[in-house]
């Protein structure tokens, strides 16, 4: 049985395209490697790219969209559609399909992805690995942020309630290229 894997990132059509080689390395290798993709984004932008590797080697994937973008339909060819309510609700069942997280470049929509599995992650709602592709330091600041609220005490070490168990580097892992990103899912460090 594959590994189902969400994949957040941008859908954005004017996506700077330097960002959609990364995309489409990444697609290939997540489907050569058997991980199945669960993703909500539309025809355009990194998860596009990721996606329409999928759709050429006929891999397994399964799109969760909002009700409000269920116009973006039109202009997709998607073989497993789930609509869901509200874009928490998406986050929210996108996290419960995944055995793993993977973090795309991408905007606003990212950024809350991204926390809010880090978050659910931190108080044991979820139980997967949270891994953020931080190609050409896409993520430093949301990193150095992450440093910086820890630092000021904003954030007691570790998962759930009191005490605490785990220091919050271990909430995501940082990879720096789509190979790491794999190796990472297959338990490496």
């Amino acid at each position: 049985m594959s590994k189902k894997v969400a994949i957040f990132g941008g859908t954005n059509p004017k996506t700077n395209p330097k960002w959609y080689a990364v995309a489409q390395e990444m697609g290939n290798l997540l489907v050569d490697n058997d991980f199945e993709m669960v993703w909500g984004g539309n025809a355009h932008g990194v998860l596009a790219e990721i996606h329409k590797k999928y759709q050429e080697k006929g891999a397994k994937n399964t799109l969760l969209l909002p009700e409000v973008y269920k116009d973006d339909l039109d202009s997709m060819d998607v073989d497993d559609v789930i609509l869901i309510k509200t874009v928490a609700d998406r986050t929210r069942a996108m996290l419960a399909k995944a055995d793993a997280i993977i973090v795309m470049p991408g905007g606003i929509g990212t950024i809350y992805e991204f926390w809010s599995a880090v978050e659910y992650r931190r108080a044991e709602e979820f139980q997967f690995d949270i891994i953020l592709l931080n190609y050409d330091d896409f993520f430093q600041y949301q990193i150095a942020h992450y440093g910086f609220i820890y630092n000021e005490g904003f954030m007691r070490i570790g998962f759930g309630g009191s005490p605490y168990k785990i220091d919050p580097k271990d909430l995501f892992s940082i990879a720096t290229t789509p190979e790491d990103v794999i190796r990472l899912l297959k338990g490496g460090s």
